[in-house]
């Protein structure tokens, strides 16, 4: 029941951003670097599938390491009423702080140190109005996520329902050049 109450507060908050900041900025106001030299996973949820996400997408995430993508998360939150504003800010960040540390101990279950840049990797969007859903053909109400592989120049590579299209977009990630790195002894 409580996890019922948490996301009904999550998806509050949520609802109550504009439109505008859900398609440049997550729920913490930062920019979405997509496009902007690192690969992307972009999942389209919304609360009748949290469960689904909740169950595969971190382990999915931890799946394409090596690739280091971004991953966003944007939920449609068309319908959620406005007045859970103040308890879902604060679920949202609990939540969002929580799926950091999962991943975290994920990494440390593995005998793995957890990448530096994680903060910067992981971002939740609003969307209020259901446009980048609908854009995707998501009506309001739709029962399956829908998951991106976005390339590092923020085309999109692959999309499918998750989790069953997640070999195919673990596939187009990792089939992008490896970035290049370039040091300072090479200038």
């Amino acid at each position: 029941m409580r996890i019922l109450v948490v996301l009904t507060c999550l998806m509050g908050l949520l609802g109550a951003l504009p439109a505008q900041a859900s398609a440049a900025a997550d729920v913490f106001g930062r920019e979405i670097p997509l496009g902007q030299g690192r690969p992307a996973v972009v999942l389209y949820a919304n609360r009748d599938t949290r469960d689904v996400l909740r169950e595969n997408a971190l382990r999915f995430a931890y799946e394409l390491r090596r690739e280091n993508p971004i991953v966003v998360v944007h939920v449609d939150l068309r319908g959620i009423p406005g007045f859970f504003m103040g308890a879902a800010s604060r679920e949202i960040r609990k939540i969002h702080h929580d799926s950091l540390e999962r991943i975290r101990q994920l990494f440390r279950d593995q005998g793995q140190q957890p990448p530096a840049d994680l903060e910067d990797s992981l971002y939740m969007v609003a969307d209020s109005n259901g446009a980048p859903h609908r854009a995707l053909g998501l009506e309001k109400g739709f029962r399956q996520v829908l998951v991106q592989a976005v390339s590092p120049s923020g085309r999109e590579l692959a999309r499918g329902p998750f989790p069953q299209a997640a070999k195919a977009i673990g596939q187009a990630i990792e089939a992008l050049p490896p970035r290049r790195l370039v040091s300072s002894l090479s200038r």
